[in-house]
Order: C-alpha cells, then structure tokens, then sequence
C-alpha cells in the first residue's frame, strides 16, 4: 500500500473517531441537562448541580451543552446565594471551579469560568463571618484561590511529546545529511514539535 493511500486511511479513521466522540459527549450534554432542569424543579440542588456539572464538562466544539451547564450552575448559585443558602451557592460555585479545570486547554474559556467561580466562593465565603474568629475578606479568599497552580497532566504529555519530535527530528536531519526525501520527513516533524510546543505553552 502506498503512503498515500496510508495517509489517507489514518485520516478517514482519525475523522471517524472525532466524529463518534463528538456525538458522544454531545449526547451525554443533552441528557445531562434534561436531568439537571428536572433536579431544578423538584428543589433537589444536589443532584441538579451534578448533572449541571456534567453537562458543563462535556465539552466539544460546536455543542450547545457545556454553555448551558455553567448558566445552570452559575444560576443556582446566584438563587442560593439570594435566598440565603450559602451551603448550595457553595456547591455550586465550587462545581463551576471544578468543571473549569477539568476542561483546561485553548478556546476552552476555562479561565474566566475558573475566575466567576472564584469570585463566587470569596463572596459566599466572606459573608459567612465567625463571630468568635478573625474576618476574612473576599479579596483575601481570592488570592488564596489564585496562586499558582500546577500545570494540566495533558499540558505536560504534550510538552514532552513536542519535545520529543523536535529532538528526533532533527537527529534525523543530522542523521540523513543529502538524503531530501527523508530529510523533508525529518523536518515536518521537528516543525510539528515545534508548533506543538510554543501553542501549548502559550496556553498555559
């Protein structure tokens, strides 16, 4: 079989497996959100902001599901923080957190989640005051949330795997000399580990 015809099949396969992935979690994004309305309107917060949660990490380009997750959960904070009950707006501000960084990667928007839930436990929080101990302010709360965190395992797979194709492609080019077929192989894929690379750093 040719390369040509090997390049082919592995994109059809890569395709297929994208597309079945997709429908998948697009899928579980649908169910979960039914059951998260149908928790909501029983009063049942737990089990509503599970599902939301489940809903918001289900995450595929172009489906409707995890935006409507975090609204769901992002509301029923806001309802609970209203009426008083700092114990759900907290479940609910700390799945929001929680599903922010478990969807961490590029075009996630995982960051400004992480930031709303963030802002939502240091207010609850802070409103919870101890008579018989020290007052902590939101701010406080925030930076305590904020500090540095560790990167994602997948950031760090990934850093490796770049690395990787950059170093093994270019012992190769060292390797092949005049040898331009291979040579131009050896190239694309140090180019990969490169691009690879800087997009996943500058993600983080």
């Amino acid at each position: 079989m040719s390369a040509w015809r090997v390049a082919v099949l592995a994109a059809l396969v890569l395709v297929a497996v994208v597309a079945i992935v997709t429908a998948r979690e697009v899928a579980i994004g649908r169910g979960e959100i039914a059951m998260a309305d149908a928790a909501s309107a029983k009063s049942d917060w737990a089990e509503a902001i599970a599902h939301a949660r489940a809903a918001a990490e289900a995450l595929v380009p172009g489906s409707p599901w995890p935006e409507r997750g975090w609204q769901r959960l992002e509301a029923i904070g806001h309802d609970a923080e209203a009426r008083g009950d700092d114990d759900t707006a907290l479940l609910a501000y700390g799945a929001m957190r929680a599903a922010a960084m478990a969807t961490k990667g590029p075009g996630s928007g995982w960051h400004r989640r992480r930031d709303q839930a963030d802002e939502g436990l240091a207010r609850v929080a802070a409103s919870r005051r101890d008579p018989t101990g020290p007052h902590v302010t939101a701010e406080a709360m925030l930076d305590a949330m904020r500090s540095e965190e560790t990167p994602a395992t997948w950031m760090l797979v990934t850093l490796a795997a770049a690395a990787l194709a950059m170093i093994g492609g270019l012992a190769r080019l060292a390797w092949l000399g005049e040898d331009a077929a291979r040579a131009r192989v050896a190239q694309g894929v140090a180019a990969v580990g490169f691009v690879a690379y800087a997009v996943v750093a500058l993600a983080s």
